[in-house]
């Protein structure tokens, strides 16, 4: 009997923590919210356009990135005259892709449209995470290169990971790793945040560095020149071109 009461002591005890580290995770979202801009001025938002360019493999690559509610996006970016087009039009992704040879548009990969459509959601995996059909748990407080932050760990209903470092005083994501499942390989990349700006009263970070043992170009570096907000993008450029 003793041991039976002991044993329903710690379950209850493990109960109690598991809410209390979901509540505080809850909280620090909230905080995050809050830090960027709140819910109210995210969810205004209805088309992004962003301008940069990311250099990689001793290259400097330009690119702009459109997105639109409810979720389409569209990159492009221009080499020596030739664009490549990355698109999903909500329901399925496209590529044109001429420095593979090709000139037509062509249907994703399914690997490639899950990455892409990650990309569609522009205000972020921790908005709203419930109605997204994912989880989030505060893992705990860390030292990142000497400042505090808290690790949020969210899993969607893929059942991809994706860590969250959020700054203890800012409550600014500063550091994401991503795991995401691609049939049966994992790929993992890891990503730091800085420079934000706020436009049109929401935070943005402006610079973004990215690395990944999956990427056989190594590291890649994001630099946002400019974003416009609530620009008129027509819904047709997210659809795939239709080839005669």
């Amino acid at each position: 009997m003793k041991q039976l009461k002991v044993l329903f002591t710690l379950l209850f005890v493990i109960s109690i923590s598991g809410k209390i580290l979901s509540q505080d995770a809850d909280e620090i979202v909230d905080k995050y919210i809050h830090a960027i801009g709140g819910l109210d001025n995210v969810k205004a938002i209805k088309t992004i356009k962003m301008i940069g360019k990311v250099t990689a493999g001793g290259m400097d690559i330009p690119f702009s990135q459109t997105c639109k509610r409810p979720q389409m996006v569209l990159m492009e970016s221009t080499i020596q005259g030739m664009t490549m087009k990355q698109a999903f039009d909500g329901v399925q992704g496209w590529t044109i892709n001429p420095f593979m040879g090709k000139k037509d548009p062509d249907l994703m990969p399914k690997d490639a449209e899950k990455a892409i459509q990650r990309n569609a959601d522009f205000e972020g995996q921790l908005i709203n995470y419930k109605d997204k059909g994912s989880k989030i748990e505060l893992i705990g407080k860390e030292d990142l290169e000497g400042s505090q932050v808290y690790n949020i760990k969210l899993i969607d209903k893929n059942n991809d990971t994706t860590s969250y470092y959020i700054d203890a005083n800012s409550y600014l994501v500063v550091k994401q790793n991503d795991k995401l499942k691609f049939d049966a390989k994992e790929i993992s990349s890891e990503s730091i945040l800085s420079n934000y700006k706020q436009v049109s009263g929401v935070m943005f970070p402006f610079s973004i560095e990215s690395k990944s043992p999956d990427n056989p170009m190594g590291s890649a570096k994001i630099i946002v020149d400019s974003i416009e907000i609530n620009i008129t993008v027509d819904d047709s450029i997210f659809k795939m071109p239709i080839t005669k």
